[in-house]
């Protein structure tokens, strides 16, 4: 076999797992009424299906000032037993262990009309979220004991295997074991002692509230990587406090903290980091917990990671969870020695913590069925097979002729390129941007492998109507960057973000970035520039930089504009391009400031004007004509993948 070590059996507890492949908690707002839907329940058994051994579902709230989003599940309804007995069921059909989380988020909340109380062990105010919260009072605190006790019970009466307490990110346990955070004088804060009393008399009751049959668990951060949580050390020293109590079966190391801008980003960590860096220091958790079973996860998205990272003994089991969003079906492949099948994750954080941020239901950039499993778990063969033609190669275009040639359609598909990918290729030119082409060189095995019938550098006319007969076309031509209209000759250069990161060489030193919308090609074009030495203005008409790139993305980048002193000017947007220079004006004051660049940068929205002439000449000589992607209109990678997918399935 392969990957011996990850597909080897094991013990947590009493439980025994097929594999050491998790899907780790992870919020799906698949949610109503604080309630799981059936949405929720296919999402689960669709990975459990694919070959996973141990889902840990996401974070349940044990008392209702726990209920940190209009969509956090609530334990302790009694409601819970009937829907998770369902899942429990149909995960257990296919060998899958299933594990819930236990959670009171403490301050870490997002003020919603379900919980405008939010509460915290003092009333220090989260930086991150910036809501000062009430102190708890003492009949409180053993109020939210027993919230865990009640959805403990209703979990094992559920049929779960297991459950999991989240002492990770600062959330409540780690609020009050955190001085920090904790300035309370009675028994349940100022020592150490007490600081961990909460914790401790959560661990004690819940375990004798479900007895020694049911896998208990705690996660944790092994480091909060900012200045409010805890170090590596002091964790340490929580774990070897907690851990003799002797009513813990395994342990499970995250890294980050939601108390700070900072400590988020590795809440979901973008591809800055690396797996090996993050848990360096597993192994002093290891000399303190002896042989119980260690789990961890973080930018462990591809099978070969996970393998290292259980040889070289830095975890038992690995969540592997947006490979898993991207691909639930990763273990049966690889064991089917399908390896080369497997949608990979971008690490755009886009469809998953991305979505979860706005309150929407989890998706998947790279893999439009997620969340939707329900509906389209299988794709469904064509009734009439139809002579389809694609015209363009992006991301939309290939998804929607892999899906329609799925369907069993006879499908062609026209780049005039000399490669497939569209803007793929844009994006992967970014920094830490390594995985896009993962995903790209996946789509391309996809086509040859399904038989869609390629052609590159061709220039499709209507003229190649004549010989081919299609019964539908699909018109999916991407769009190009705008350009202002400025004066012939100018003293400055101008330079589109596409071609700053397709590798394009900036002479100039003094460099003006021109940033429309805060999406990546500006942002991500001033960082790459940064990097290469050059002295950065970016110009941003958002309220804030790099504000369409999701957050935990966006704060890495920030902290690298700091680190080579770019300068950020937001709320500015262009009003004239001049022969000698650049005037941009306050989106709020009107106020115009005169810029004198060496070079310009112009990220500024794109146009669909050539996909839009084609579909006129083409609408009246097919029988259909479609429009996907950016040749509908200029918009993300999410609906260019989503659409291509939707049209495949549906022609």
């Amino acid at each position: 076999m392969k990957y011996p070590n990850l597909f080897s059996q094991m013990y947590i507890g009493n439980t025994q797992l097929k594999n050491r492949i998790m899907t780790s908690g992870h919020q799906t707002t698949l949610a109503e009424n604080h309630l799981p839907t059936d949405d929720f329940i296919a999402y689960h058994t669709e990975r459990a299906k694919g070959g996973v051994g141990l889902i840990v579902m996401e974070a349940h709230g044990v008392h209702k000032t726990g209920l940190n989003t209009p969509h956090a599940i609530d334990a302790s309804n009694p409601k819970i037993i009937e829907t998770h007995s369902k899942l429990a069921t149909n995960v257990h059909a296919y060998g899958a262990r299933l594990f819930a989380q236990l959670m009171h988020n403490g301050r870490e909340s997002y003020m919603n009309d379900d919980n405008t109380d939010v509460v915290a062990p003092s009333a220090i105010p989260t930086e991150r979220f910036h809501i000062i919260p009430r102190e708890l009072e003492v009949e409180e605190i053993e109020e939210i004991i027993d919230g865990f006790v009640q959805s403990a019970v209703h979990l094992k009466e559920a049929g779960l295997d297991g459950l999991e307490f989240i002492g990770s990110h600062s959330y409540l346990l780690g609020q009050f074991w955190t001085e920090k955070m904790n300035q309370r004088q009675d028994e349940w804060g100022g020592s150490f002692y007490n600081r961990l009393r909460f914790a401790r008399e959560v661990i004690t009751r819940v375990r004798k509230a479900i007895g020694d049959d049911m896998v208990l668990g705690m996660r944790l951060s092994l480091e909060s990587k900012d200045d409010e949580g805890l170090s590596t050390e002091e964790t340490l020293d929580v774990i070897k406090h907690l851990n003799d109590l002797g009513l813990l079966d395994y342990w499970s190391l995250v890294i980050g903290s939601s108390a700070t801008y900072k400590g988020s980003s590795y809440i979901v960590p973008p591809s800055t980091e690396s797996a090996d860096d993050l848990f360096a220091r597993t192994n002093e958790v290891r000399e303190i917990i002896g042989d119980l079973p260690l789990i961890i996860t973080s930018r462990i998205y591809k099978p070969d990671i996970a393998e290292g990272m259980i040889q070289e003994g830095f975890g038992d089991v690995v969540g592997m969870t947006r490979a898993l969003i991207a691909d639930p079906h990763m273990p049966n492949k690889i064991l089917n020695q399908q390896e080369e099948q497997i949608t990979p994750c971008i690490a755009c954080n886009q469809g998953c913590i991305g979505r979860y941020q706005e309150h929407l239901p989890i998706r998947c950039t790279v893999n439009p069925v997620t969340g939707r499993e329900q509906y389209f778990n299988e794709i469904p063969p064509a009734g009439i097979p139809r002579k389809v033609l694609v015209i363009g190669g992006g991301p939309s275009g290939m998804m929607a002729a892999i899906t329609a040639r799925r369907r069993g359609h006879d499908v062609e598909l026209i780049e005039e390129n000399d490669k497939l990918g569209g803007q793929l290729n844009v994006m992967q030119g970014a920094l830490n941007r390594e995985q896009v082409n993962d995903w790209r060189e996946y789509l391309e095995r996809e086509l040859k492998r399904l038989g869609v019938r390629i052609q590159l550098e061709k220039r499709f006319s209507i003229a190649d109507l004549k010989d081919r007969q299609v019964d539908s076309l699909i018109l999916a031509g991407g769009s190009q960057p705008d350009v202002p209209h400025h004066p012939s000759d100018t003293t400055y250069s101008i330079y589109t973000s596409w071609d700053v990161l397709d590798g394009e060489s900036i002479k100039e030193d003094s460099v003006l970035v021109l940033d429309w919308k805060g999406d990546w090609p500006g942002v991500q074009a001033a960082e790459l520039l940064a990097k290469q030495g050059k002295n950065v203005e970016l110009v941003s008409g958002t309220y804030g930089v790099g504000e369409v790139v999701q957050q935990y993305i966006r704060n890495k980048i920030l902290s690298t504009f700091d680190k080579y002193n770019v300068t950020l000017s937001p709320h500015f947007k262009l009003s004239e391009m001049k022969e000698d220079h650049i005037v941009i004006k306050h989106m709020f004051s009107g106020r115009k400031e005169v810029k004198e660049p060496e070079a310009v940068i112009v990220a500024v929205g794109n146009n669909a004007e050539k996909s839009l002439q084609l579909y006129r000449e083409l609408k009246d000589q097919v029988k259909k004509v479609h429009r996907i992607g950016d040749a509908l209109s200029p918009r993300s990678l999410d609906e260019a993948t989503w659409e291509g997918f939707k049209l495949g399935i549906s022609i």
